[in-house]
């Protein structure tokens, strides 16, 4: 499970458009461990991200808090998927000898 925690810049004035700290920031740090507690999930995957509402051109450090969500987001997916590739590569090998006995 993975959640996106948006609008950050609205916990306050510290960040002044510069993302680039915000896993350093204490009081987004208190926000996703109280978010992980609540909805039970790794803190690693509450992931911070600053929504584009004001901003009429692409800003690098906006844009990399939303990569980095992404990024982490493909990795669970990953991690998620090797973990159903050998069930089902287990469950299709008992078929395949159900089969070839079956046949004998």
């Amino acid at each position: 499970m993975a959640l996106f925690l948006t609008k950050i810049d609205k916990l306050g004035l510290e960040f002044n458009n510069d993302f680039t700290n915000v896993f350093k920031d204490q009081p987004v740090g208190r926000l996703i461990e109280t978010v992980s507690e609540m909805f039970g999930i790794p803190r690693n995957n509450v992931m911070p991200v600053k929504n584009y509402e004001m901003e009429a051109d692409v800003e690098t450090d906006v844009d990399i808090l939303a990569l980095l969500a992404l990024r982490r987001l493909q990795h669970l997916a990953l991690d998620r998927l090797e973990l159903l590739v050998p069930l089902h590569a287990a469950a299709d090998s008992e078929a395949e000898q159900s089969n070839m006995s079956d046949t004998a």
